[in-house]
């Protein structure tokens, strides 16, 4: 399995790039929440070069940076957030093959503290946090190049910054405004950090979600709303396991509607599908928490029903069959004059498989078809 730090960039890729959409309205409702999470990086990023920006100045009002170099950073950064800003405002940044204008971002910054080291050696270690920092942007790349570029660029900046500025490196901490500067640009540096953990969290947690409700997807029936047979078999392996250890009965059941197929020719396929969907209704409501409903296949369900006897599952499942005979079927489909179900069951036997037991209820199901139908039938042991 790829490590989570393998995986950030396809994950940012994921959520901050537009991609195509099948139909006109996904389309727009993507590219509306592409825009939103589009500017919300960019008034981060800028927010941070504000807050770099204000400290420049402090640090030249304290006599440890030349005004000029602080005015032309300032000139700098204000240019090249302009052009991103303008770019998002006009729609010019769909235009090109990175939309986010990511690598344009990461110039900006990089570039700018890269003439701070430079130009201002006295502050030269504040530069060193700034360029790291913004580095942390890197996690937000479209492409494994462009984290890879962003962070080796990176690492050959501050390499280059120890080789060139590394004796005259210095915090400027000789009087108590450079002290409360510094300790600033940590509390800054911190604050960045935080907030973009905060970010991947969210993200994490987004993608958390949305990947369970993928597998909720995948184990659900689309027409009744219970498990489908890929999640009742699943449900029925881990019960059947834990009966195994525990010594728990376990019973399964298979209940099939009668005479479904003369529905379905009288009363047309839309009508069979009504019945299966009421029909799926009826179980999950009239079933307990513990046990498990899914459809089987066709108009065949299959109830998993843990620490339950064979007695006790004959009880519950006549009272089951009763409520589904007794409802209103008419309103349902129109010339209903009622439904009503067969039902197998079979207790799982130590040692048996989950299928010979689902073969057992199959068998005690046919012989209630046999038998002529809407009841209950044990299956032999």
């Amino acid at each position: 399995m790829p490590s989570t730090h393998n995986r950030l960039p396809a994950l940012a890729r994921h959520l901050w790039a537009p991609t195509p959409s099948t139909t006109h309205a996904d389309s727009a409702a993507h590219r509306q929440r592409w825009q939103r999470r589009t500017w919300q990086l960019h008034r981060s990023v800028l927010l941070s070069h504000l807050y770099a920006f204000l400290l420049l100045v402090g640090y030249s009002l304290a006599g440890y940076a030349p005004l000029p170099v602080v005015g032309w950073y300032g000139l700098w950064v204000l240019g090249g957030m302009g052009f991103i800003t303008w770019a998002y405002a006009s729609g010019w940044c769909h235009t090109c093959s990175d939309p986010g204008l990511f690598v344009v971002h990461q110039g900006v910054s990089i570039l700018g503290a890269l003439g701070l080291l430079v130009a201002a050696p006295q502050v030269a270690f504040q530069a060193l946090v700034m360029l790291i920092v913004f580095s942390a942007d890197g996690f937000l790349a479209r492409s494994r190049t462009s984290f890879a570029v962003t962070w080796l660029l990176t690492l050959a900046a501050v390499a280059g910054a120890m080789v060139w500025v590394g004796p005259e490196m210095r915090m400027p901490t000789t009087t108590l405004a450079g002290q409360l500067l510094s300790l600033v640009v940590f509390l800054g540096a911190l604050a960045r950090c935080i907030g973009l953990v905060i970010f991947f969290r969210g993200m994490q947690y987004r993608l958390g979600e949305a990947l369970a409700q993928i597998e909720n997807l995948l184990r659900r029936d689309d027409l009744t709303g219970v498990a489908n047979r890929r999640g009742v078999m699943e449900v029925l392996q881990r019960s059947k396991a834990q009966a195994d250890r525990s010594g728990q009965p376990l019973c399964v059941a298979l209940l099939d509607v009668d005479h479904f197929k003369r529905i379905n020719d009288e009363h047309g396929h839309d009508s069979g599908d009504r019945v299966l969907r009421t029909l799926g209704g009826l179980l999950a409501r009239h079933t307990r928490a513990a046990d498990c409903v899914g459809r089987y296949g066709g108009e065949e369900f299959l109830l998993v029903m843990p620490n339950t006897s064979l007695v006790q599952a004959r009880e519950m499942l006549d009272r089951l069959r009763g409520e589904i005979a007794s409802t209103d079927w008419p309103g349902v489909f129109e010339g209903a004059t009622g439904v009503t179900v067969t039902i197998g069951v079979a207790m799982c036997a130590a040692g048996a498989s989950a299928e010979s037991t689902i073969r057992r209820a199959d068998a005690a199901l046919y012989a209630g078809k046999a038998a002529g139908r809407n009841r209950v039938v044990l299956a032999q042991a």
